[in-house]
């Protein structure tokens, strides 16, 4: 493993908490899919919602091993004497897991935890976006964290 890299939690949870978006990579019969969502955290458990058709939720509802990635504190770095010092800083978290479709208080329980996070408070929901609206788990099978200077 790099020296920059690491499986700490501490770390990975840090970073996951910060950041705002999450990139999931999903794969179906037409080929690998990347999208980014609104998501929450707890413990090791990636929680995201999404509507009830399309083609992420398909890909999600098959329960395939997804990959997710995130970034924070991005910077670029810069060089007047060579190009290959060009760069940036950032932290990032790289991973795996598998989704599963809640149900129930899980679901309200996961809207909960996203609306909480993005409005700071929980709020009420309007019934007809709700019945549409499902929630998934992401259960994290592995992540690591890379710290780049």
């Amino acid at each position: 493993m790099r020296k920059s890299v690491t499986e700490e939690k501490t770390v990975v949870a840090e970073i996951l908490n910060q950041a705002e978006v999450i990139w999931l990579a999903l794969v179906d019969a037409d080929g690998p899919y990347s999208v980014p969502v609104n998501f929450a955290v707890q413990g090791d458990t990636l929680y995201i919602h999404s509507g009830e058709k399309g083609r992420k939720a398909a890909c999600l509802d098959s329960g395939a091993p997804l990959a997710f990635s995130v970034a924070v504190d991005m910077s670029l770095k810069t060089s007047d004497d060579n190009a290959c010092k060009l760069g940036y800083r950032f932290r990032s978290v790289l991973g795996n897991g598998t989704p599963r479709r809640l149900t129930g208080e899980e679901k309200m329980r996961a809207l909960d935890l996203l609306t909480v996070k993005y409005a700071g408070r929980a709020m009420p929901y309007n019934e007809k976006a709700l019945a549409v609206t499902v929630a998934y788990a992401i259960d994290i099978a592995s992540a690591t964290a890379r710290i780049k200077d």
